[in-house]
């Protein structure tokens, strides 16, 4: 299964949350389907992660939470992408910050944040189409 196709999966997954109230699952699934849209353009763009990683000095693994959104602004410029359409990444902080909350805080996320988790899905999705 393709990461592309993962990604369609939890989106799926995301949008049934929305309709069984299970917003924090829904988030998760949200974030993790971003994650993957982004692993998935930065595996079909040939992106050295490790040169990458040297670079910039990080001992991060490749594809972690912690750089990936930094990896894929590099690879989008590389790319030709306009700098207005890579600042938009920026709504993956706020997934990702929703999603630690659903996975490991006792707070109940509400409608809206599955709601502004899924636009910011369609944010990524549109970048790294």
């Amino acid at each position: 299964m393709s990461f592309a196709d993962k990604a369609a999966e939890n989106k799926r997954v995301a949008k049934k949350c929305m309709e069984m109230k299970a917003y924090n699952a829904g988030v998760t699934r949200a974030y993790y389907s971003a994650f993957l849209l982004i692993k998935g353009y930065l595996i079909d763009n040939n992106f050295d992660y490790e040169g990458f990683l040297k670079k910039t000095g990080s001992d991060d693994k490749a594809f972690s939470h912690g750089t990936i959104r930094a990896a894929v602004t590099t690879c989008l410029m590389d790319n030709g992408k306009k700098p207005t359409d890579v600042y938009k990444l920026i709504v993956l902080s706020s997934m990702y910050y929703k999603r630690r909350k659903a996975d490991y805080e006792e707070k109940t996320l509400l409608d809206f944040d599955l709601e502004s988790s899924l636009k910011d899905l369609g944010i990524v999705s549109s970048i790294v189409a």
